[in-house]
C-alpha cells in the first residue's frame, strides 16, 4: 500500500476541485492506502466535503487569505511562503510519504524542492493560462502574468504532470512529463431527468469565469421567446448582488431564480431538462459530466479547456463560440421547442457519461502512481 500525501489550498469551498479532491483522497483510502491532506489556508473553517474517517487530516495555518490587500500581500507573503515551506517540509520528513501531490496551491512554488525521498506530482484543476483568463486589470494583471509563465517553467521539474483534459495537454508545449487523466463522477444517479419540466439549468460560482452575466443576458432574449420556461443557478460567490441587480434590470424576475450551493444538487438535475454552461474558462466542467448522467443535454461555450473533451457538438449538447450569446440564445431554444431533441440527445448524454465513472479514472491514477515508484 502506498502514502500518498494531497496538497490543497483549502477544503472549505463547495467548488469542483475540493469536490474531486476530496473524492480522490477518499477513493484511495477505501482502496487501503495511507491517505494525509495538508491544507494551508483553512483558517478553522468547516470543510465541505467530508473526508472518509481514515484520511488524516492538517492545517498548517499558514492563512494567505487573512491579507487581502495588495500592498499588505506583497509585505506579508515572503514571509508566509518559508512559513509554508518550513511547515510542510517538516510534515512530510514525518509521514514519509512515496508520493506527494500539489493541486497549484502555493507549495507547487517549492514543493519539488523539498528533499523528503517522495515522488513529486503536480496536478492542475484550470486550463493553462487560467491567471491571465480572469481579466484582472492593473498591477494584478501583471501579477496574473507572471504567475502563468512561473507555472509553465515549474511544471517540468515535477516527476508527473497531470492536466484535466487532452486540449489543454496540447497546450503544455515545454513539458515532456504531462499526462492528462479526466476527472470522475463521484456517484451515478438511479434515474434520470424526465426532460419534461420548462427548466433549466446552471451550476457554479457567481463568479467572472462562469460568465453567469453573458447567461442572463442570453436569457432575455430566450425569455422573449419561451416565457414560461424558467432558469435556475445555483451557487455562491461575491457576484450574487451584481447577478441579481442584472435579472432585475432585465425584467427577468422570476423567471431566473439564484439559490445557494446544496449538497442535494441531484434534485435540481432532476427536475431541469437542459443544462447551460456560460463559462468564459474551464479547467474541466465537472457539471457537464454530471448534466450527461442525469441524462441532460448540455448547451456550452467551447471555451478553454473541458468542453470540447466532454461535449460531442449536435450528439450530446451544443458548443457555441466563447461569449456568442445570440448563437447559445438559439441552440438553447431550439431544444426547448423541440422535445424529441432533448431526449435523443440525453441518452447520448448519459451514454458518453459512463466513461468517466471512478473506477475507470481510478485505475489510471494507480497506473500512473505505481508506474512512478518503479
Amino acid at each position: 500500500m502506498m502514502k500518498i500525501v494531497y496538497c490543497i489550498h483549502s477544503l472549505y469551498n463547495s467548488g469542483g476541485m475540493e469536490r474531486i479532491i476530496t473524492e480522490k483522497a477518499n477513493a484511495l483510502s477505501e482502496l487501503g492506502h495511507h491517505v494525509t491532506v495538508v491544507t494551508a489556508d483553512q483558517m478553522n473553517r468547516p470543510i465541505f466535503f467530508p473526508l472518509h474517517p481514515s484520511v488524516s487530516y492538517y492545517d498548517l495555518e499558514i492563512n494567505y487569505s487573512e491579507n487581502r490587500s495588495l500592498l499588505k500581500k506583497m509585505c506579508y507573503n515572503h514571509y508566509k511562503f518559508k512559513q509554508h515551506k518550513d511547515k510542510l517540509s517538516r510534515l512530510l520528513h514525518e509521514l514519509h510519504p512515496d508520493i506527494t501531490i500539489s493541486t497549484m496551491g502555493n507549495e507547487f512554488l517549492f514543493l519539488y524542492k523539498i528533499k523528503d525521498g517522495s515522488k513529486k506530482l503536480l496536478e492542475i484543476h484550470f486550463a493553462k493560462g487560467y491567471r491571465a483568463m480572469r481579466n484582472r486589470q492593473w498591477l494584478w494583471r501583471l501579477i496574473d502574468l507572471y504567475r502563468d509563465k512561473q507555472e509553465e517553467l515549474l511544471a517540468s521539474r515535477y516527476d508527473k504532470f497531470v492536466v484535466l483534459t487532452q486540449e489543454d495537454r496540447l497546450r503544455w508545449k515545454n513539458a515532456d512529463n504531462i499526462i492528462a487523466i479526466p476527472n470522475f463522477l463521484t456517484s451515478y444517479p438511479t434515474r434520470q431527468a424526465s426532460l419534461e419540466n420548462e427548466v433549466c439549468l446552471a451550476v457554479g460560482r457567481l463568479s467572472y469565469q462562469k460568465g453567469f452575466d453573458m447567461l442572463v443576458k442570453s436569457w432575455k432574449l430566450i425569455h422573449d421567446q419561451f416565457p414560461n420556461w424558467t432558469l435556475n443557478i445555483y451557487g455562491g460567490g461575491e457576484l450574487y448582488d451584481f447577478l441579481n441587480a442584472l435579472i432585475d434590470s432585465l425584467g427577468l424576475k422570476g423567471t431566473v431564480r439564484i439559490y445557494p450551493p446544496t449538497t442535494q444538487i441531484g434534485n435540481a438535475y432532476l427536475e431541469s431538462s437542459i443544462m447551460l454552461v456560460t463559462s468564459r474558462y474551464e479547467g474541466f466542467s465537472l457539471v457537464i459530466l454530471e448534466a450527461h448522467s442525469y441524462g441532460l443535454p448540455v448547451v456550452s461555450f467551447a471555451c478553454k479547456c473541458g468542453p470540447r473533451d466532454l461535449i460531442k457538438d449536435g450528439v450530446d449538447g451544443f458548443l457555441v463560440e466563447n461569449n456568442d450569446i445570440e448563437t447559445f440564445a438559439h441552440k438553447v431554444m431550439g431544444l426547448m421547442g423541440n422535445m424529441s431533441k432533448r431526449e435523443e440527445m440525453g441518452q447520448a448524454a448519459y451514454k458518453s457519461s459512463l466513461d468517466y465513472s471512478k473506477e475507470r479514472i481510478m485505475a489510471q491514477w494507480l497506473d500512473l502512481f505505481e508506474g512512478m515508484l518503479e
